[in-house]
């Protein structure tokens, strides 16, 4: 069994030469036995053929493994070799094998296991010219008008045809599951997220003495926002995230921060700065979660320059990240905190307009001052 799951793990173009290798292995072990108790010519020719294949094989095999298996020339080796066997073994034929076509014909379905969508279409039209050829050539057309040969080779290049085609649809195949295998990956991935996330809402609603209420409070303000300003393309499950994650990043922050009046000291400041990353450190890597990332990552940054952790300029700072930075502000002062009482709605938003054309764009604040009306 462990065999076999080491094995299932091989690229594809080295099982092909692996089994190959195997099978013309067995065929010349049979060959040569057969051979031992009749001593004729088939019997010799069946041995050193399928010797010979075997030989291929295993080379081939030895040489892709220890190839660099990332390299293209690598993958493509394995099958320029498998149809370079079965064309000469066709126009040889050393066993006088009147049904040898039948084998050839398969070559485009291994083809299509073992190479891109590209490689796959050239070498199916590579197959094809050879497989017409190689027929239309060793078939006998003249005589009394008879169409069976004619008929014979319209069937065969139609088995062609159709492997091809077979061929083609193993692809589409593969390619669809695998898609629906990252399609899976990236969903648990980001539920993964979700969970963590989810399970540290307990421990902001400690450190901060606030409730998880503001995640939803944020939710709502910001789709509203994202609504009333129009041209921003964000999903809702996004803005979701924003806020649960907006909510969970104050862990990474010292308790005491929640408490303190006055101005921060300068280390405290770099250490308030910890909490953008947390996005960019969950969401690394994941493509659905890039706006997300960037979004939260920049929420703190001003368009003149003065905001953090990159000091953008104007346009540099993206729109959701300036509405995220209003919502969060605009929240800040209308919940109530341990060490000072809350502003009314219109205070909040009086405050925030002081801050129009320096810390946020005028525009989006307008659009804000809708939302809260």
């Amino acid at each position: 069994m462990k065999f076999l799951q080491r094995l299932g793990s091989y690229p594809i173009h080295l099982l092909f030469m692996f089994i190959i290798g195997g099978l013309s292995t067995l065929c010349a072990a049979s060959g040569a036995v057969y051979w031992l108790i009749t001593r004729n010519v088939e019997s010799q020719l069946y041995m050193i053929a399928s010797a010979t294949v075997a030989l291929f094989g295993w080379g081939m095999y030895g040489l892709q493994w220890k190839l660099p298996l990332h390299r293209m020339y690598a993958q493509r080796l394995a099958p320029t070799v498998i149809f370079a066997v079965m064309a000469l073994i066709s126009l040889y034929d050393p066993i006088g094998l009147e049904l040898l076509w039948v084998a050839i014909v398969f070559f485009p379905i291994m083809l299509s296991l073992m190479v891109e969508r590209r490689a796959y279409a050239y070498g199916s039209l590579l197959f094809l010219l050879y497989f017409a050829a190689f027929h239309w050539l060793s078939t006998d057309f003249r005589g009394s008008g008879n169409a069976f040969p004619i008929l014979d080779t319209i069937a065969k290049n139609a088995y062609a045809i159709g492997s091809v085609l077979l061929g083609a649809l193993i692809q589409l195949t593969v390619r669809k599951s695998k898609r629906d295998a990252e399609t899976a990956s990236l969903q648990k991935q980001k539920q993964q997220v979700i969970n963590m996330l989810q399970s540290f809402i307990p421990v902001g609603e400690r450190k901060t003495q606030t409730s998880r209420k503001e995640i939803g409070e944020m939710s709502a303000l910001l789709k509203k926002l994202v609504h009333v300003y129009g041209g921003v393309s964000v999903q809702e499950w996004e803005i979701d995230l924003l806020s649960l994650m907006h909510f969970v990043s104050r862990v990474k922050l010292p308790d005491y921060l929640f408490e303190k009046e006055g101005k921060l000291s300068e280390f405290e400041y770099e250490v308030v700065h910890e909490h953008c990353y947390m996005a960019r450190e969950l969401c690394e890597g994941i493509p659905d979660f890039q706006e997300v990332e960037r979004t939260f990552l920049y929420h703190h940054e001003k368009i003149d320059g003065t905001g953090y952790p990159y000091r953008l300029v104007g346009a540099q700072v993206p729109v959701l990240s300036q509405m995220l930075g209003i919502v969060e502000m605009y929240l800040a002062m209308t919940t109530p905190r341990s060490y000072r009482v809350e502003n009314s709605k219109q205070e909040a938003f009086l405050e925030i307009q002081k801050h129009s054309g320096t810390s946020f764009r005028a525009d989006i604040v307008e659009a804000f001052g809708k939302v809260i009306r």
